[in-house]
Parts: C-alpha cells; structure tokens; sequence
C-alpha cells in the first residue's frame, strides 16, 4: 500500500544521463532519495524544501540501473519555524527498479489524453498484454486540457503510476494544450526538465533520444492567446540547443553503447498543416536537416492531431525530407471516450509501431 503521504508513486524520468525521480505529496514535508549507500536530496542551494506538492530528487542513470531498488525518504514538517522547526519522524518507502538493459525495448507512448486516465491506461494495459511489460514509457504531450489548475499536473503522475508504478523509466513531453492557462508559467516545476527547458536529451540503455518541444500550435499573435505566449523566440533558442548537442555528439547519440536514436515531439514537425497551422515552416526545415545530417534517428514519436499514422521519407506528409519516418501515434475521440495509443519496439535490426485502443491490437508496421 503507498503510504499516505504519497499521492502516487514517483515517476523516474530520464533527463540527460540522470533520473529526476519527481514525487508527488499530499503534505509539506522535507524528502531525500537513498540509492546504496548514496543519500540524494531535493534540495534548494543547501535548503530542503518542503512548500511544494512535487519533490524532485536527481540522481545519476548509472547508479540506479546498477542497484536496481530506490528508498524515497522523508519527515513531514508540522511547523517551519525560523529557529527549531518541528518535524516529524522519518517515514520512507522502497521501490523496485528495471532499468533498459539490451533489445528489446518496449515502449508505449501516451499523447492527447485530455483527462482520459481510464482510456489511455486500459491502451497500454492492451499493448501490454499482447507484447509483454514494458521498460520506458512515453508521455508526449497534451494528457491534461489545460493548465487552469496545477492540480490538473498530478494526471501525468497518476498515469505514470497506473503503469510503471515508478519502475520503468519515464519520458514527459509537454503538449501545446499544456501552455494555456494561469499555471502553465509554472511547467517547469512539475515536469521533467534540463535547467528549466522542456527541451532536453535523454539516454535510457542503449536507446538515445532528444525530446524537441514545438510550443503552441499558431502563430505567438493569434487572439486565441491573447498575448501571453512568446514560442517563435522559444523555438529559436531550440534551434542553438540542438545544435549544441550536434557539437556534443560523441556524448550524446555517438557515446558509447548507442544503438537507436529516437526523436520525441508532440507537435509532429515534419509536416505542415493548414492555415492557422502552417507556422515555422523555415524553423522546422532547419530541424529536419539537422537530423536528416546529423542525428539520423530511427523515428520521430509524435501526437498532437488525434489521429494514428505512419508517414514513410518521400510520403504525401512529408514536408521536408525527412530520410526517418513519423509516427503519429494517437486516435483520440473525447466525446467518445475513445482513445488509441502507440507502442514502440526495438529490436535488433528493426523498430516496430504498434497502433492500439482500449480493446485491440490495430496494426503494426516494421521499419
């Protein structure tokens, strides 16, 4: 049983080469992570923190993968005072870990959910029954509605817990629904980041990949926003991230023990829609040459137009020239109560997507 003071079990997401192990809370109270013999704190600059509902606890990927097992740790601070806090007992709770180790890779990616926390879980339990456990799961943007409400935050963490129950590596990419509200300013403390970009690579086994973070769907002056976004000098600054880390490469998709390399975003860039929608077009050509050039993924994971699909290189989709295929891997029908996830297997020599709803296995295709 999770112990009260948990809201759900902690999601272990991959950021960089570590694991930000984001734990949910009902209570103030201060909390740590021990690994072995290694104590890891969610701390500020020395100070524990405790006035948030969702700690954070970095730890390297190496260090957990080799122990297999995490202790989350904490005391409960019945009254922060200046001199002499009162806190309570320390209270902890372990959790196994599966670490990706080898081929294959199981994934199962999750985009557009919209609130449907039965829907999108009962797809993966599917895919999941068919397939066999997985080992890293996808959250990809667009699981809430909105971010009127920073409770609305805690649907990525529930989801998490229904399928990993925080044994599995996680990877959490923001959704252009996820940047409309009054909360929305404030993304970057309950999800996983680099620094506070939600743009970030992500090395899980011996898979590679780069989370690409496209914003809002339109154009920064569309009244729909009312002038509260500014994406165009956001995705600018994306652009000299990514080719930083093509500067990097032999520490990021050339290091060793690199076999596949995946691209995950939301918004699926390498084609263009029609007008509002058709933005950036001189900003995402740019990305696809950087990764047609360099990176050379296997597959670019995307949602974002509730449909399911593949789009081959050359496709009618394809905007670019893209030389690595989109999979656009949610069919979603809210009114319906209707949902279709994605998932994902490497293998040696191959990479298959498997499309799927609550029910059913409803295709697969092998690239």
């Amino acid at each position: 049983m999770l112990p009260s003071a948990l809201q759900f079990t902690p999601a272990v997401c991959a950021v960089k080469n570590d694991y930000q192990i984001l734990v949910p809370v009902h209570t103030s109270c201060v909390l740590w992570v021990r690994i072995g013999e290694t104590t890891y704190f969610d701390d500020s600059n020395g100070i524990l923190r405790s006035d948030t509902d969702l700690h954070r606890v970095i730890v390297p990927a190496s260090v957990l993968d080799a122990v297999g097992k995490y202790t989350v740790c904490w005391r409960e601070v019945i009254e922060r005072k200046p001199y002499f806090p009162i806190m309570g007992e320390e209270q902890s709770a372990t959790f196994t870990f599966r670490p990706v180790v080898g081929d294959p890779i199981r994934a199962y990616m999750i985009a557009d959910a919209h609130g449907m926390f039965e829907e999108s879980v009962a797809a993966a339990k599917v895919f999941e029954e068919t397939y066999g456990k997985i080992n890293l799961l996808i959250l990809n943007g667009d699981i809430l509605d909105h971010s009127g409400n920073a409770e609305n935050f805690m649907l990525y963490y529930q989801i998490a817990e229904a399928i990993t129950g925080g044994e599995v590596p996680v990877v959490i990419s923001r959704g252009n629904h996820d940047l409309r509200g009054k909360c929305a300013e404030r993304l970057a403390d309950y999800m996983p980041n680099e620094n506070g970009n939600s743009f970030y690579s992500f090395r899980v086994g011996n898979l590679w990949g780069i989370l690409l973070d496209c914003g809002e769907d339109k154009n920064d002056d569309h009244p729909e926003y009312g002038g509260t976004v500014a994406c165009h000098a956001f995705r600018q600054r994306e652009t000299d991230y990514l080719q930083r880390v093509i500067a990097n490469a032999e520490n990021e998709y050339k290091a060793e023990g690199v076999e596949h390399r995946v691209v995950v975003s939301h918004v699926p860039f390498t084609q263009i829609d029609h007008d509002p929608f058709d933005i950036e077009q001189e900003i995402y050509g740019k990305w696809v040459q950087l990764l047609n050039e360099n990176v050379k993924p296997e597959v670019l994971l995307s949602g974002h137009v509730h449909k399911a699909y593949v789009t081959q290189p050359n496709g009618e989709r394809d905007a670019y020239g893209m030389t690595f295929p989109t999979v656009v891997g949610s069919e979603v029908r809210t009114k319906d109560h209707y949902f279709a996830g994605c998932g994902i297997l490497w293998e040696k020599g191959a990479v298959r997507a498997v499309l799927n709803d609550q029910t059913q296995i409803l295709k697969e295709i092998v690239f």
